[in-house]
């Protein structure tokens, strides 16, 4: 049959059937079409229950001997169930099928055939089921050819490019396969289509489309597409999408694509083995080399050529991710390595874990400013984590690559620091830390302990005295650039008892308000603490 393709039995087969020549078709002609796939007798009003999609319904007329008009009644509700024709017997209990029946069917493409009064039931089941199991037992034939030959292809290694460039030539329609990467792999076709392009709209179909039977919009052409979910329970959900592009999907078209899923299930499983594997190379080398562990600048080419990661001798800068709340699990920072791998706008980006923590390499390639790469990092790991609950600490740019240890080295600081005083916005470097990154350069010296403590002291001693928060006001006066207002609202407190606080804290401490230079030493007295909190009872044993 032309192109390998198998039909099965319509409705117009059935006047090519002996027992059926002298059978007219009254009305519904535009639905001759229709498939075929079983035969059901009707000799009961209440059929509609029992019939199912598919079906040539046959009845001698006997349930509307006294009642002719229920024919029409009947007619949408089985072409609603899907029923394929409606075969009646004249003559014998009624004499004609009704105008209205006959009208329906033709508005709905629904077929009427009217039989001759000798056709025997039993014959007409045989002859029509004889068909359908012979067009079965080809359509079984074909998939199993499909599959075998499928099979033999994976087992030669051939990889899934290949795979559905075979699938492509035997279907004749475009097949896209989603990863659980949201990585689009294309048959011939669909490459050719553009479809790889167009990642959002399979992403969208895993989210909310079920499987089998959709349609979807391609440009300005809307399309059939059947679903089927890959066999793989080590990943998350991949989808083999056939198109109905160029020729209409069969039966046989939609069994191959569910039943060569276990296949494609298997080769990623071995894709991703092999990919694993890789990657440990990967890993290793990046960890090697954002430590510093490599000296040489030759042995860095080396094994960066070595491992496929190619370093391009351009400035780089490193980043360490900080997490806001929980720290995620490592498999989901793993999950989060492979799509930043996975993406062909980011392969200037290097992400490997180190020390428990998402490391970040950003080289300045001139295309992609570092702020853009950022924000697509940033959108990326929103993906994975939960949404806006870390933070990119930026180390200090470097001009190549064999430096980029002291970018790391840089970030890991700020991270710290970062990690002391909560620091939350998406993005930071030293500038954003402002005097944070002086003191904490500060060494650990008694004078510098001294000089906090003679304001620290006699804070928390008042607060624990008379129970009240002096310190803990003083220091959301400054978060909020000394504005009582924002102060009170911060604290949920009235604004005159923020107000009696921070006089009573000034008077305690012999400070003027007014005078730039004592609220200037008490906030670095206070930012002193943060970096390095007070320990009254570690100094009670040390001054023991």
């Amino acid at each position: 049959m032309a192109n390998n393709v198998i039909t099965g039995l319509t409705c117009s087969d059935i006047l090519l059937i002996p027992d059926l020549k002298e059978a007219v078709v009254l009305a519904g002609a535009g639905g001759l079409h229709r498939y075929i796939n079983r035969v059901n007798v009707m000799e009961v009003p209440d059929v509609i229950d029992w019939v199912r999609p598919g079906e040539f319904l046959i009845t001698s007329g006997f349930p509307f001997r006294d009642q002719p008009d229920l024919i029409s009644d009947m007619i949408p509700q089985l072409n609603q169930k899907g029923v394929s024709a409606l075969g009646i017997k004249t003559k014998r209990f009624i004499d004609e099928v009704p105008a209205r029946a006959l009208e329906l069917a033709d508005q709905l493409d629904f077929p009427i055939f009217e039989l001759p009064s000798s056709t025997s039931f039993s014959d007409v089941v045989r002859d029509i089921m004889e068909r359908v199991l012979v067009q079965e037992a080809r359509e079984l034939s074909q998939l199993q050819s499909r599959f075998q030959k499928l099979s033999k292809q994976l087992l030669h290694g051939d990889g899934i490019e290949d795979f559905l460039r075979s699938l492509d030539g035997m279907l004749h329609n475009p097949i896209v396969l989603l990863d659980d990467m949201d990585h689009v792999f294309c048959s011939p076709q669909a490459e050719e289509l553009g479809l790889h392009r167009q990642s959002p709209i399979w992403i969208q179909l895993r989210d909310e489309a079920s499987l089998g039977i959709c349609f979807i919009t391609l440009g300005e052409r809307r399309i059939r597409a059947y679903i089927s979910a890959v066999n793989d329970k080590q990943m998350n959900q991949c989808l083999l999408i056939l198109l109905e592009w160029n020729q209409e999907l069969t039966v046989v078209d939609q069994l191959t694509i569910d039943r060569v899923g276990v296949l494609v299930g298997l080769e990623m499983i071995n894709a991703n083995a092999r990919r694993e594997v890789e990657l440990k190379y990967v890993d290793q080398f990046l960890q090697d080399w954002i430590s510093g562990r490599i000296v040489a600048s030759e042995d860095l080419k080396l094994r960066a050529e070595a491992c496929g990661c190619p370093l391009p001798d351009q400035a780089m800068t490193a980043a360490v991710v900080g997490w806001l709340d929980m720290k995620p699990e490592v498999k989901q920072m793993q999950q989060a390595v492979k799509r930043i791998r996975a993406r062909s706008d980011l392969q200037h980006v290097k992400m490997t874990i180190m020390e428990g923590e998402l490391a970040v390499t950003i080289a300045d390639n001139g295309d992609s400013p570092l702020a853009g790469t950022l924000q697509r990092l940033l959108t990326e790991l929103n993906n994975v984590c939960a949404k806006d609950t870390f933070v990119f600490c930026i180390g200090e740019k470097v001009s190549r690559p064999d430096l980029v240890h002291f970018s790391y080295e840089s970030a890991k600081k700020i991270y710290h620091i970062r990690e002391i005083c909560d620091f939350r916005e998406p993005f930071i470097d030293y500038r954003k830390l402002g005097v944070f990154r002086l003191l904490y350069h500060l060494p650990e010296l008694e004078e510098i302990r001294d000089y906090r403590d003679q304001y620290l002291i006699p804070l928390l001693d008042y607060d624990s005295k008379h129970n009240v928060s002096l310190l803990q006001t003083l220091t959301q006066y400054f978060k909020n650039s000394r504005n009582v207002k924002k102060t009170s609202a911060a604290l949920f407190t009235h604004y005159n008892t923020v107000t009696y606080r921070i006089e009573r804290a000034c008077e305690l401490l012999n400070l003027n308000s007014d005078d730039g230079d004592d609220m200037l030493e008490l906030q670095l007295a206070l930012k002193l603490h943060e970096m390095r909190p007070y320990d009254r009872q570690r100094n009670l044993q040390n001054r023991r």
